[in-house]
């Protein structure tokens, strides 16, 4: 359907309506073929793209505004089309193979390694509790000592509890952010 046809079917479809009206309209969906037609659209894909001109008319006899009415109709067309995420795709795979998986192998290093640290602190505060009776004068020392390394070792434990935590929290909105941008692109 050409745009003469078109505008002639909506214009008879908006009789009912004020001369204003259906005026407005129709200078509006006009314009709006003119537009398309600047941009390569031939007048048939303009009229696909707006609809059936009855269908057009009742939204306009519903109240509707020139703008609202072509920005729904025009939502679908643009919703069809699939986005192309194959440079999303591209891009989670390699991000993740050269910076987040590297990231993440050190971090759990790290954090297996403190957790040694402080097997070895516990080891130790231990050793030196069984061995205080042995300190002679020494004594207060050794209960000083003893008292730091507890210190350190619940620090340090409450430390690495609440990294662990947050590394697994960060872990799991990564992983969804990885499944976002892998189906709906960046």
């Amino acid at each position: 359907m050409n745009k003469k046809e078109y505008l002639e079917k909506l214009e008879s479809e908006l009789g009912q309506m004020s001369y204003k009206d259906v005026r407005d309209i129709m200078a509006d969906i006009s314009e709006h073929f003119d537009e398309g037609v600047a941009h390569g659209k031939t007048e048939d894909e303009i009229a696909k793209g707006l609809g059936n001109p009855v269908e057009l008319a009742k939204s306009f006899k519903e109240g509707g505004t020139v703008a609202s009415v072509l920005q729904k109709r025009q939502a679908p067309v643009q919703n069809a089309k699939q986005k192309d995420t194959t440079a999303s795709t591209l891009f989670v795979i390699l991000f993740n193979l050269f910076v987040a998986i590297p990231l993440w192998i050190a971090i759990v290093t790290a954090l297996i390694t403190v957790g040694a640290i402080e097997v070895g602190l516990i080891t130790g505060l231990v050793a030196l509790i069984v061995g205080i009776p042995t300190f002679g004068n020494f004594l207060g020392a050794g209960i000083c000592l003893a008292i730091t390394i507890l210190l350190v070792v619940i620090f340090v434990a409450v430390l690495l509890i609440l990294v662990t935590k947050y590394f697994i929290i960060g872990t799991g909105k990564y992983i969804a952010w990885n499944k976002k941008i892998w189906k709906e692109g960046l």
